[in-house]
């Protein structure tokens, strides 16, 4: 009855931005985000602290048989232990990663790594390069720049909060990859900020269903006749 008053009463470019608030904050999880501080959506799943595009659009492909590396640790390596063949995690922030490390399932292979050199080298510890390589900690220049020695001829790079390391993301750009950025509000803050995409040009992508796109939280589910 409430819901029919209100319906009746207000404009409906009202009823629609609250409806875009209800799927941001509800079917997103962004208020329970929020309110823990904690990175995870609406079913208390943890996801990366990356833009809502770029997590959707990683949750659309298979990477059962994918090795990932990542600089900089947190819900983001549960996420990634959850769909990935192994997932290596570099930490510098020893409280941080005190935190995270009872969290992690067997095939998160964690390192704290306190010294910025041995941090940025880490990657280079490993005979095999890598399907995926994450750069969302600290020294991302630095990191990027070892990124791409290890990164497989199919595979791509993230990189998180590209709009503020535009040096970054040009030295990534310039080495050849194809750049995706994905804009838009994410878990816990209220900006809105980029997580990019560089691919390889010889990359190979699974998808993880039987379509692709799927449909996105809050979308219209319709499909093609």
């Amino acid at each position: 009855m409430i819901k029919k008053i209100i319906k009746s009463v207000l404009p409906r470019e009202v009823l629609t931005t609250l409806h875009s608030y209800r799927t941001l904050s509800a079917e997103f999880g962004q208020y329970k985000s929020m309110r823990r501080w904690e990175c995870i959506d609406a079913s208390d799943a943890p996801v990366p602290w990356y833009t809502y595009p770029a997590i959707e659009y990683i949750k659309q492909l298979d990477f059962s048989d994918k090795n990932v590396f990542e600089y900089g640790s947190g819900n983001s390596t549960r996420f990634w232990a959850e769909r990935c063949k192994k997932v290596v995690s570099v930490e510098d922030n020893k409280e941080w990663y005190d935190k995270i490390r009872g969290k992690l399932p067997a095939r998160a292979e964690y390192h704290l790594l306190e010294e910025g050199k041995e941090y940025i080298k880490a990657i280079d510890n490993y005979a095999d390069d890598f399907d995926v390589v994450i750069i969302d900690g600290s020294h991302r220049y630095e990191c990027a720049v070892e990124a791409i020695g290890k990164l497989r001829d199919d595979g791509f790079i993230v990189l998180d909060n590209s709009d503020w390391y535009e040096k970054t993301s040009e030295l990534l750009r310039n080495s050849d990859l194809i750049e995706v950025d994905m804009s838009g509000f994410g878990p816990i803050n209220g900006y809105t900020w980029t997580t990019s995409f560089y691919f390889r040009r010889n990359v190979k992508l699974t998808p993880a269903h039987d379509r692709q796109p799927m449909h996105g939280i809050g979308s219209l589910k319709q499909t093609e006749a």
